[in-house]
């Protein structure tokens, strides 16, 4: 940390995952998990802050669950119980993808950041969340894989407005 304005980023990035949180979920009929603006939060984290204030913003949200109904109305220990546990744990990883393939690019753009967003934002989580997803439901993979694309129109959607965001503020907010 180099001073407190990096605190301040990283609490006001978990307020962001808070407020996120209060809106509610969007339940699927065919899968058990809902639709929720929380991944919103997780891209930008990794997009404005970089991936050390990103990850340390997810880990207060996370502390913060652990005590309070922060993950669309349940707690972090309820979310582990449930199918959607690998997507929670994916998200602390989102940061620290999105720097990496930022790196790769060299130049900051707003395709850049999509590209690199959608890839660690999108695509990692739905992997991730898959793969966990087929274990505690007992489905093939392919099926659990599948049953993911439900997601990808809205996760596009939230990737485009992270992307804007983050070129739009990156700058401003001094962020390496």
């Amino acid at each position: 940390m180099k001073n407190v304005r990096d605190l301040l980023y990283i609490a006001m990035m978990a307020t962001i995952l808070i407020i996120l949180g209060f809106i509610p979920a969007i339940p699927m009929g065919f899968i058990p998990v809902p639709i929720v603006l929380q991944n919103l939060g997780i891209m930008l984290a990794g997009a404005l802050l970089g991936w050390k204030k990103g990850c340390l913003s997810i880990l207060l949200f996370f502390l913060l669950g652990m005590f309070i109904p922060v993950f669309s109305g349940s707690t972090l220990f309820a979310v582990f119980a449930g199918p959607t546990a690998g997507y929670v744990v994916a998200w602390f990883f989102v940061p620290i993808l999105i720097n990496v393939i930022l790196k790769i690019f060299k130049t900051s753009s707003f395709i850049n950041n999509l590209i690199a967003i959608l890839l660690g934002g999108v695509l990692f989580v739905d992997v991730m969340g898959a793969i966990y997803l087929s274990v505690y439901i007992h489905t093939p993979l392919l099926t659990s894989l599948l049953s993911n694309l439900v997601f990808i129109p809205g996760d596009t959607i939230k990737a485009i407005i992270a992307s804007v965001v983050a070129y739009k503020f990156k700058d401003r907010l001094m962020v390496s």
